[in-house]
């Protein structure tokens, strides 16, 4: 009873955390894709589900209610992929060294991330769940009954929309493991050392 109660509220509370602070701090930033015409012209699709689960997550530190592993290392990721599902949504506009520079502030935010993470390869992909929120009505229509060549086109758009960033948070999240792999290594040879 505690978890339905627990999603209700996040998506209650994600519905409501749209319009205030996203929607309003997007507007004095003059940030892309979420401010208050951006979400009422169908940018909710992805913020509404990413904020009921950033509050889902965050319900987890009321007294009552379990928290899981990794929830701030978590969060943090999933703000960084709102941020980042904001400003890729409108690549057409940017130039090819922004998109890249992106990309890579999205590998060094999962590295460090999954350095610290339990489970890293759960947050590499919650950092590109927005995204994926956002351009699931073209995957949807890959299910529908379509024309061949719409159905093509659909999942090409939403293929190309997802593929870098999803390619640069698996990056991340590699870079993340090798690195504690490495130190776990290191620090197990140094115990095991004769002194």
């Amino acid at each position: 009873m505690r978890n339905v109660i627990r999603i209700v509220i996040s998506v209650v509370a994600g519905f409501f955390l749209m319009w205030w602070p996203l929607a309003p701090v997007y507007d004095a930033l003059n940030w892309p894709t979420f401010h208050s015409w951006g979400l009422l012209h169908g940018s909710f699709f992805s913020a509404w589900p990413t904020l009921s689960i950033l509050t889902f997550l965050a319900l987890g530190y009321v007294r009552f209610l379990p928290r899981g592993e990794d929830t701030p290392l978590l969060m943090l990721g999933l703000a960084w992929g709102l941020v980042l599902a904001g400003f890729l949504n409108i690549r057409v506009y940017l130039s090819a060294s922004t998109i890249y520079g992106l990309l890579a502030a999205t590998v060094a935010v999962v590295a460090a991330l999954s350095f610290f993470a339990t489970h890293r390869l759960g947050l590499a992909l919650l950092v590109v769940s927005p995204i994926a929120f956002f351009n699931l009505e073209y995957l949807l229509d890959l299910i529908s009954p379509m024309e061949t060549a719409y159905l093509s086109y659909a999942a090409r758009h939403a293929l190309d929309e997802f593929k870098l960033p999803l390619i640069s948070a698996l990056l991340g999240w590699a870079l993340g493991s090798l690195a504690r792999a490495t130190l776990n290594r290191r620090s197990a040879a140094t115990e095991t050392a004769p002194p």
